[in-house]
């Protein structure tokens, strides 16, 4: 708490200072001065200034002349009078004009103190309850807002007036409507209390740089997104003068991480016309999709520039679907890249309608789709969306590509393996049955040829030369068996007769049965 002490007689005002001081309370003297001229000039340089002690009997001015000078300036200072016990005339014309308390010279120690601890009770009681009300005003305008700027229908009288009501004045020749919203927040994150905060501070630093409010006058509404203002002025030359100094403040706050964009509505006369600034703010705000971002858009400089296409997505997806399934994120990219040109200064809204058709139907057509959008670990939907920028949407969606490549080249290795794996041990349990490629790749349900080749991928070996293997390692067993005739084991090992059976022992071991069970005994 801030206090001036006046008063002719230095003791007194040494004395003063002291108690002040010793009271250890945070108070703070900043500044004095001998009679009401001086402390008048003291104040102009001091302009935090929370209570004045003041005598009411000085040379060049008095006390009373002092109060006067104080309440015509406006200042909202709580004033102390010192006086003697024949100086009621004087206290009582002080508190006429608005002082809050006295003290009777000669005063004791605690007589100040218990005067000083009441006014500030009272001062935090007052700010305390004058940033309720202001709150509540702010509450009340912002509803009035989002229901004149954002409801269906037409601009009703008695919601004009309700900003009347609130001390909104209303009744200047036209106003334009901005939108601002934070760049960072939908590319980045989706926390939404973040942002609101952003935003708060962003509402905070304007209202202080327009606070004046001289010839114009201005109100806001905010919600998780954007924040909303309506400026009302005297000229079209005025509202974007106004404008740029919003986004001046903007720019100033912004850094590396943390940015703003402004959309702004051409100049209106009508309020009945509201609503329709409201949406040029809102397309110009949108614009930053193609113009990118920390920019003051006008809705004049991008009206017409965006145009309602209509786009068959059907041969773009049929190629991605083909691409993605033959895991060639390139080919998948280039599709992906000539989709955007097309779609180029298309309306951002409707871009954003198409991207999410076209993930529509790439998840019913692919399998694994569905599963890397979620191991990406993304609301989609929401990227969609909120991506600020042209860029940034084409860089998520090229990433979606990837990881849907990347899945796809992973769960395909892995069924790969499952399918070999399930081949082989077929192999082991029927290699005494006339099989071959065939029937090993009808049972694990691929195509003969891809799976001879994936065969050899996964086993470094033919399938002939595994299958083979698998019929001589069987056979030499059944040979180390002297019950079993050497004719017969051709057919236990899968071969229809002993000559095929020996000719394929002899090239695979280097001898025929007869010998090799000869070199076993």
């Amino acid at each position: 708490m801030n206090i001036m002490l006046v008063d002719d007689d230095i003791i007194i005002r040494e004395g003063m200072k002291k108690i002040i001081q010793k009271a250890d309370r945070g108070w703070k003297v900043t500044a004095e001065a001998g009679d009401g001229e001086a402390a008048l000039r003291k104040l102009d340089e001091t302009p935090e200034v929370d209570i004045l002690i003041t005598d009411v009997r000085m040379p060049v001015m008095d006390g009373i002349d002092l109060i006067k000078k104080i309440r015509e300036r406006d200042r909202k200072i709580r004033i102390i009078v010192l006086s003697g016990f024949d100086e009621f005339d004087y206290v009582r014309n002080a508190f006429m004009h608005g002082a809050v308390d006295y003290l009777l010279k000669p005063f004791q120690k605690e007589d100040l103190l218990v005067r000083l601890e009441n006014i500030e009770e009272k001062i935090v009681s007052d700010k305390a309850s004058e940033s309720h009300r202001k709150k509540n005003k702010n509450v009340l305008i912002a509803d009035i807002m989002a229901h004149l700027l954002k409801d269906d229908g037409e601009v009703k009288p008695d919601e004009i007036q309700e900003l009347e009501a609130l001390r909104v004045n209303v009744q200047y020749p036209c106003y334009l409507v901005a939108a601002i919203c934070a760049d960072h927040y939908y590319g980045q994150c989706q926390d939404i209390q973040q942002n609101e905060k952003h935003l708060h501070n962003d509402m905070e630093k304007i209202a202080e740089e327009l606070k004046e409010k001289k010839d114009y006058e201005y109100c806001f509404c905010m919600n998780d997104r954007e924040i909303l203002m309506i400026l009302f002025c005297n000229s079209e030359v005025q509202g974007k003068l106004l404008s740029q100094k919003i986004f001046t403040v903007l720019n100033d706050l912004s850094d590396e991480e943390v940015t703003d964009s402004m959309g702004v509505s051409n100049v209106h006369n009508e309020v009945s016309e509201m609503k329709q600034a409201y949406r040029e703010a809102w397309e110009a705000i949108q614009a930053r999709f193609y113009l990118g971002q920390n920019k003051q858009i006008y809705y004049h400089e991008i009206s017409g520039k965006c145009i309602d296409i209509k786009y068959d997505l059907e041969q773009p997806v049929s190629e991605l679907v083909h691409y993605l399934e033959m895991c060639d994120y390139i080919k998948a990219k280039q599709v992906m890249e000539r989709v955007f040109l097309d779609l180029s200064y298309c309306e951002p809204e409707k871009f954003r309608k198409y991207m999410h058709r076209m993930i529509e139907m790439l998840t019913f057509r692919i399998k694994d789709f569905e599963s890397v959008l979620r191991l990406c670990g993304q609301d989609y939907q929401f990227q969609i969306d909120y991506l600020n920028t042209y860029r940034d949407l084409k860089s998520f969606m090229n990433a979606v590509l990837q990881g849907t490549v990347e899945y796809m080249k992973a769960e395909k290795e892995k069924r790969s393996k499952k399918r070999i794996e399930l081949a082989k041990k077929y192999i082991k349990e029927n290699y005494h049955k006339q099989i071959n490629l065939n029937d090993v790749a009808e049972y694990v349900e691929l195509n003969a040829s891809y799976f001879s080749n994936l065969f050899k991928v996964e086993t470094g070996i033919n399938f002939s030369d595994f299958l083979l293997d698998i019929r001589m390692e069987n056979a030499k067993k059944l040979l180390r068996d002297p019950k079993i005739k050497v004719y017969e084991i051709g057919n236990l090992v899968g071969y229809e007769d002993a000559v095929s059976f020996g000719r394929a022992f002899k090239k695979k071991l280097g001898m025929s049965p007869k010998e090799y069970r000869n070199s076993v005994y």
